[in-house]
C-alpha cells in the first residue's frame, strides 16, 4: 500500500473514533443501590416469610452454644416491617421471643418475651446495645440490617469503591457515611453481588481502620424468583467471637396473618 494512502486511512481511523460517541458511563454507587431496591420491588418482592434458623454462638476459648428458633415477617406500607421470633431449643432459651416493629428513618419498636418470668420487656435506647440473646449482633444491628435496604443519600451517603470478589463472588463495594446520628456507625462497607444484588458481605466501623463487626452472606440459592442467602457469619474481630446462622425451611407470600406479628402474640409466648 502507498505509504500516502496508509497515512489517510489511518488518519480518517483516528478521526472516526475521536467522534465516536463516549460510552456510557459507570454507574455510580446510588444507582446500583435504587437497581437493588427496584429489583426488591419487584421480581424479588415478597410480601412476607417464614424461616427455621440454627444459631452456633461460639466464644474466643472455642466454647458453642446452640440455639434454634423460627422467624415470621411482614413487609408494611411505607418500607416497614414487622417481624416476630421464638427459640424452640435448646430447653433453657424454648419459648424466649423477640418483636420488631422497623421503622422507616428511625429506630425500630422491640420487644423480649422472656417465659421465666412471663412478661415482655420493651428494648430501650439504653439497651440497644446489647447482644442480642448472646450473638455477635446487638439489638441495634438487626434493627440497621433491616432499614438500611430503604436508605437514601440522606440517610447514608454512598461511594462505590469498585468490583471485589467476596468467597468467590463478583460483587460491588460501596461504602456508606451514615448522616443520621442514630444509625451509630462511622461508616458501612456493603459488598452487592454484581448478578443479583444480594449482599454478601457487610463491615461496620466506629472510630477505628478495622471493622467493630463483620457480616457474610453465602449458600445463596433462588426459591422462586428470590435468591436467598441459607448461610450467615457474624463476627467481633476485637473480642474473637462469632455467630454462624443456618437457615431453612424458607418459605415465601404464605399470607400470614397481622395479629401473628402483635405484642399479644408475643405475650402469649407463641401460642
Amino acid at each position: 500500500m502507498h505509504p500516502d494512502l496508509m497515512l489517510s486511512r489511518i488518519a480518517a481511523l483516528l478521526l472516526v473514533l475521536a467522534l465516536a460517541p463516549l460510552g456510557e458511563a459507570a454507574e455510580t454507587a446510588r444507582q446500583i443501590l435504587d437497581r437493588r431496591q427496584a429489583l426488591e420491588d419487584t421480581t424479588q418482592h415478597w410480601d412476607d416469610r417464614h424461616q427455621h434458623m440454627k444459631l452456633r454462638i461460639l466464644d474466643r476459648r472455642g466454647g458453642e452454644r446452640v440455639r434454634e428458633l423460627e422467624v415470621y415477617e411482614r413487609r408494611e406500607a411505607g418500607d416497614e416491617r414487622k417481624t416476630i421470633l421464638f427459640f424452640l431449643a435448646p430447653a433453657e432459651v424454648k419459648g424466649t421471643g423477640f418483636l420488631a416493629f422497623t421503622h422507616k428513618g428511625h429506630p425500630a419498636d422491640q420487644w423480649l418475651y422472656l417465659p421465666e418470668l412471663q412478661r415482655v420487656r420493651q428494648i430501650t435506647a439504653r439497651t440497644r446495645n446489647e447482644s442480642f440473646v448472646g450473638t455477635d449482633l446487638s439489638y441495634h444491628d438487626l434493627d440497621l440490617i433491616q432499614e438500611m435496604t430503604s436508605w437514601s443519600e440522606a440517610d447514608a451517603t454512598s461511594k462505590l469503591r469498585g468490583d471485589e470478589p467476596v468467597g468467590g463472588t463478583a460483587t460491588y463495594a460501596i461504602e456508606l457515611t451514615p448522616q443520621r446520628e442514630d444509625i451509630g456507625y462511622r461508616r458501612i462497607v456493603l459488598w452487592l453481588g454484581t448478578e443479583d444484588l444480594v449482599p454478601r458481605r457487610l463491615e461496620f466501623y466506629e472510630e477505628v481502620d478495622a471493622p467493630k463487626k463483620r457480616l457474610e452472606q453465602s449458600e445463596v440459592r433462588a426459591i422462586g424468583s428470590i435468591p436467598t442467602p441459607h448461610h450467615i457469619e457474624v463476627e467481633t474481630p476485637a473480642s474473637g467471637t462469632r455467630t454462624t446462622i443456618d437457615i431453612t425451611d424458607v418459605q415465601f407470600n404464605q399470607k400470614l396473618e397481622e395479629d401473628l406479628l402483635s405484642q399479644r402474640y408475643l405475650e402469649r409466648g407463641g401460642r
